[in-house]
This record gives structure tokens, C-alpha cells and sequence, in this order.
């Protein structure tokens, strides 16, 4: 079994055609009986966060097309920022440059920490940011938390993340703020700030359809 490339690779606007030359190669494996499996690294470079890598796995005289696609989360980098940098950032974002969705979240509620007297916005706090950093390189740069008269409501945590686009160096800033109860599902409004619009409502909806999907596990 092998993979090759299949030089299909759509590029928009003005491509530059050395990316062409850009062939990912993988080692053959010869061969596998059944229930047999093996693993292989293979190393790609995506020209944009649309395209896909396609590809041709070739298996016993066969072919079969397979895509590869980038995860949005991983074309950023950490940028580490104060919350006065980020707040004046954020300030020179508005209007077209500035999205929001909103979505569920629930892992805090399966948080068995939470049964065992542990601090509800804390527990909050580290469910969000665990998921968030789990599937994004992203860096935590304030929580701001809720003014209520009770301390099962969460409404008004807030949560601020810096980063920056790997291939422009622009500064995208995400802002995650919670509204509900502490141990009911809660909602969550995703917040980013940024100058590509393109590259920065794609990855708002990555981050709101990773949110709500469970937790591989539990503390």
C-alpha cells in the first residue's frame, strides 16, 4: 500500500507554482494481513486554510481519493499579551473584524471535581480552558469573573485568548463569556477578533462545534 500524490491540488488566486513541488512521501507498506495495522508519518504543507491536500492511496490495483484538511486550531500560534494590550487590540477590531456565535457547554457538569466541594468558577474555568488549548494553540490571557449575588450563577466569566495567524503574524484574539447556572448546561458567546474575516470565521465555528462536543474524558 502506498500513497502519492495525485497533483490535484486546487489553488485560488495567485498560485505560485512551486507548491506543486511540495509532494508529501510516505513509506510503502507492503503489505498487511487482516486485522493488521501499521502506521506512517507523513508531513504536509497547506498553501491556504480552505484547500485541501488531495491525494491517492493506492491499494491492491486500486485507487482511492482521500483529502486531507487543516485543523484551523493548529494554523495559530500562542501570543502572549497583557490584558491592556489585548483590550486596546481588540479596540482597533470592530465592526466587520469583530464575529460572534454562540453554543453550548456542558463538560463542567460531568466534572466530578465539582461534587467533591471544589470552587464551581474554577472548575468552569479549566473545563473551557481545557478544551479550548486541547484543540488550539491558543495562549490564556485574562478571566474576568461574574459579579452576582449567588455563586451558582456563572454568568458574566469571561475568558480572553491571544494568538496569531502562522502564516500573516496577525493578531487574532478570541473571547469566550458564559451565561447560566453552575451546574446546568451553560451558554457560551464566542467572540474573535481579526483581520482576516475569512480565516477568522472559520475558525468560530471550529471552536463553537468543538465545544460542544463531549469530552474524551473526565477528571
Amino acid at each position: 500500500m502506498k500513497v502519492a500524490d495525485s497533483s490535484e491540488q486546487t489553488l485560488v488566486g495567485k498560485a505560485n507554482a512551486s507548491s506543486y513541488n511540495n509532494v508529501p512521501t510516505l513509506e510503502e507498506i507492503s503489505c498487511l494481513e487482516p486485522r493488521q495495522s501499521a502506521k506512517r508519518l507523513i508531513q504536509v504543507r497547506f498553501h491556504h486554510h480552505l484547500l485541501p491536500m488531495r491525494l491517492t492511496l493506492h491499494y491492491n490495483e486500486k485507487k482511492f481519493p482521500v483529502k486531507l484538511r487543516p485543523d484551523l486550531g493548529y494554523l495559530v500560534k500562542p501570543f502572549s499579551m497583557s490584558i491592556e494590550e489585548f483590550l486596546a487590540t481588540e479596540s482597533r477590531l470592530p465592526g466587520m473584524f469583530e464575529y460572534s456565535r454562540r453554543c453550548t457547554f456542558d463538560d463542567h457538569v460531568k466534572d466530578s471535581r465539582m461534587e467533591n466541594g471544589k470552587d464551581k468558577f474554577l472548575s468552569i474555568c479549566e473545563c473551557i480552558t481545557l478544551k479550548v488549548l486541547s484543540n488550539s494553540n491558543l495562549h490564556l490571557v485574562s478571566v474576568d469573573l461574574p459579579v452576582a449575588n449567588t455563586l451558582e450563577d456563572a454568568t458574566g466569566l469571561r475568558l480572553r485568548f491571544g494568538s496569531k495567524i502562522l502564516s500573516s503574524e496577525i493578531p487574532l484574539l478570541i473571547t469566550i463569556t458564559v451565561e447560566g447556572k453552575c451546574t446546568e448546561v451553560l451558554n457560551l458567546t464566542v467572540k474573535i477578533n481579526c483581520e482576516e474575516t475569512v480565516f477568522g470565521l472559520n475558525l468560530l465555528n471550529r471552536i463553537a462545534n468543538f465545544m460542544v462536543e463531549p469530552s474524551s474524558s473526565t477528571s
